[in-house]
């Protein structure tokens, strides 16, 4: 099967871009259904599903689609369709309109005969956008190499204009009362010092964070800018309460450059403390493992905003052209250029004075370009990117920043696909090189794989998995598979999530924060463990705590500052399922939520489809007797016939963790009833499982084959961004087959998916 190229006119970029696409199942091809199904399906079904299950817009907007077998999927007919004629549709009509609905178009498989998945050519996704502007520029002002070391760099000034400097040290968070206690034994004035802190502030994960500093004395922040204050109030308030914030974008596992400065002269009041909101997360105090204390270099990161990419598959894709995503393009090519002019000779490695900086300058430009286009440039293509540029009659520094602006607006850039030699299409190791760094970085290859690209290595399979057990070992793998589980697990979806006060008044902004970070760790330390056992995400018994978790949740005998793995309870033993931040995330104000935990599982962890809601009903608004249990008051809700058939499939997985209350906390009664978390479960094959508790949830998706298949999809889409079942009939099943065989190791099954996806049209050409 060999994929075909088409060529696309854009005339919003480009003239001749190509589409690589592969059909999936064979030529399309219709298949025979039985003439009364397809009789009744057009009688009773079509005006509500549309002619082909795609759903009708302002009748039934949600697709026909799922993943039910065959007898499963009549009996949700017989038990629910027409919609609110229940058993109108029965007997053998019902059997004869649900397989022409499996065969036609229900399954993915009878879609792809109607109409193929194939590979689109697809523009860098937002995230991709700005790694890898960040990391080309990274290639020439450096990476800083960080130690173990962290805190932040403090000096103590015993005058308020920074001149007499009595001591300094590394401090573990910016959180001060000056007024109780002075900052330094030397300072011999209470109302006359100054403090200058400085050092790196490390991101976590990409994206925007609030920096908020709360002091009624004066103040200058600098992120990643030793000249450009993220913050400037440099005259005192005098207000205790007020406090100053900015926004920037930071991208995840770097440091950069911090500077906090601030000076009290007789103030009223004195105090400084230095917050963020990291991306998904809750208002804190910085913690120590954020800072570092040497000081950091600058880097080139994008700010500027862009409209959402397409999401419609389920995973972020760059396939959507728009007004509005040209003009973000273009204002973020002028934004890095301008960020590059006052770097531009540290990144050639030239002065001012040298007599030969333009030619330095020039040659800087052209590898700038290779890293972007990723490939070393034609003569043609020299001449037309940088060549041009450099002229008599420009200055030197609008010459390289027309090259940066030039470049970045490219198609050559913007487009990875297109990187290809231009004197021949097929496939070349510089090209399966882009698409190794795209998969495991969402970035540009570096200098070893430039290297392996240009002595023709990667076109031997065994060479290409060498590089991606290197590339694995590099912090970028390790922030796009946190990127991963937080898009897999839906962390940043519903952001910050309160809780009654009444009830959980101590469930603070920092718990919520070290919860975050508690289930990022557990992820990271399973993913990254000799193991790497995806198995272990639904049954260990261990998470991550500090004292500040460990103290919330009851544990005395913590000890230490850091987070380390500590058994929650005796019951909380079935990993992510049962972690507090997941629990307390899919659950209501001031109780557990079954149904928001069962549309969950149902959907990320094992795979299954659900149509929505016929209409959406909220528990709190619903009139319930006194003293029921919210499993009771769930089953009553989700009675009636149109909301069973998913109910079915939701509510036993909710009620199997209802042992867990709003905020994650081991409950054994709920209104002074015994709570009951015993459930029968029906699969997807049509068998009835009795789940009892968490553990009973925890036992289903580590052994189930669906499951399987459903985290293969994940984390094929999120690497690969391309459907799967683009790439070949059989290459879902293989991954499977593969990621059970290798004793379900996470690390195995990814190098598996970027090797099978990189080298496919080779292997197809």
């Amino acid at each position: 099967m060999k994929p075909f190229k088409t060529i696309y006119i854009t005339v919003f970029l480009i003239v001749g871009l190509f589409f690589v696409a592969s059909p999936v199942y064979g030529a399309p091809g219709k298949r025979s259904a039985d003439d009364l199904g397809k009789r009744v399906y057009l009688k009773q079904c079509a005006h509500c599903h549309g002619m082909q299950g795609e759903g009708v817009v302002g009748v039934n907007e949600n697709p026909l689609y799922g993943n039910k077998k065959l007898p499963e999927l009549i009996q949700v007919i017989v038990e629910t369709m027409p919609e609110g004629k229940p058993n109108a549709c029965k007997g053998d009509n019902a059997i004869a309109v649900g397989r022409y609905i499996f065969e036609t178009f229900y399954t993915p498989e009878a879609r792809a005969k109607q109409k193929p998945s194939r590979i689109e050519l697809a523009r860098l996704t937002n995230r991709q956008y700005k790694q890898t502007v960040g990391d080309i520029f990274t290639a020439f002002l450096g990476k800083p190499q960080l130690n173990e070391e962290r805190g932040i760099h403090a000096t103590y000034y015993d005058t308020r204009g920074f001149g007499k400097q009595v001591g300094q040290e590394v401090v573990g968070s910016i959180d001060y009362d000056f007024d109780k206690q002075l900052p330094h034994e030397k300072i011999s004035k209470k109302e006359e010092f100054s403090i200058r802190w400085q050092g790196g502030i490390i991101a976590e994960e990409s994206g925007v964070y609030e920096f908020i500093v709360k002091s009624p004395n004066s103040i200058r922040l600098y992120i990643n800018d030793r000249e450009q204050r993220l913050i400037d109030k440099y005259v005192a308030t005098k207000d205790r309460e007020a406090e100053h914030s900015a926004s920037i974008y930071l991208q995840g596992g770097l440091p950069y450059f911090l500077k906090l400065e601030t000076f009290r002269f007789k103030d009223p009041t004195a105090s400084m403390s230095l917050m963020w909101v990291p991306p998904g997360g809750a208002r804190q105090i910085i913690p120590k493992r954020s800072f570092y204390p040497t000081t950091i270099g600058t880097s080139i990161v994008v700010q500027t905003p862009f409209p959402p990419d397409d999401s419609a598959s389920g995973y972020e894709r760059g396939i959507a052209i728009s007004a509005e995503w040209d003009e973000a393009v273009t204002n973020a090519a002028i934004e890095v250029a301008q960020q590059v002019l006052p770097l531009m000779d540290q990144m050639a490695r030239t002065k001012s004075s040298d007599t030969d900086r333009i030619q330095k300058l020039r040659a800087f430009c052209l590898s700038f370009v290779e890293y972007a286009f990723r490939r070393p440039l034609t003569s043609q293509q020299q001449a037309i990117y940088v060549d041009s540029f450099f002229s008599n009659e420009l200055n030197v520094s609008d010459s390289v920043k027309r090259v940066i602006i030039s470049t970045l607006k490219s198609p050559l850039f913007l487009y990875p696909e297109l990187s290809r030699n231009p004197d021949s299409p097929d496939v070349d190791s510089h090209l399966i090189a882009s698409r190794l760094a795209l998969a495991l970085w969402d970035s540009v290859p570096d200098t070893a794989l430039r290297n392996a690209a240009e002595r023709g290595e990667l076109l031997d399979p065994v060479k290409v998995e060498q590089q991606i057990k290197r590339m694995l070992n590099n912090s970028r793998a390790r922030s796009k598979l946190d990127y991963f589980l937080l898009h897999w697990l839906q962390l940043n979806e519903k952001g910050e999530f309160s809780k009654d006060e009444t009830h959980y008044a101590e469930f603070t902004d920092d718990i919520r924060a070290d919860l975050r970070q508690s289930l990022r760790l557990l992820f990271q330390n399973i993913v990254w463990s000799d193991t790497s056992d995806y198995r272990q995400l639904f049954q260990t018994t261990q998470i991550p705590l500090n004292q500040n978790l460990a103290q919330f949740y009851g544990i005395n005998d913590f000890d230490g500052p850091d987070f380390q793995p500590t058994v929650v309870s005796e019951h909380a033993t079935a990993g992510v399922l049962t972690h507090p931040y997941l629990l307390s995330m899919l659950a209501y104000r001031d109780n557990s939520s079954p149904i928001h935990r069962g549309v969950f599982i149902t959907r990320r962890l094992l795979g299954r489809t659900l149509k929505e809601p016929p209409q959406a009903t909220e528990l709190g608004s619903a009139d319930f007797p006194d003293g029921l249990t919210i499993r009771e008051k769930v089953t009553r809700l989700t009675e009636p016939t149109a909301c069973a058939g998913c109910h079915s499939i939701i509510n036993p997985l909710g009620f199997s963790l209802e042992n867990f209350d709003a905020i994650g906390r081991y409950r054994n009664q709920e209104v002074g009833k015994a709570i009951n978390a015993v459930a029968n479960y029906n699969t997807v094959d049509g068998k009835t499982v009795e789940l009892s508790g968490a553990s009973g949830i925890a036992e289903l998706i580590a052994s189930s084959p669906q499951a399987h298949g459903a985290f293969v999809d994940h984390l094929f889409h999120q690497a690969i961004k391309q459907p799967i079942n683009a790439y070949g009939e059989s290459l879902r099943e293989d991954l499977i087959t593969k990621f059970q065989s290798s004793e379900f190791n996470i690390r195995q099954l990814l190098t598996s998916i970027v090797r099978e996806a990189v080298l496919f049209e080779q292997k197809h050409e």
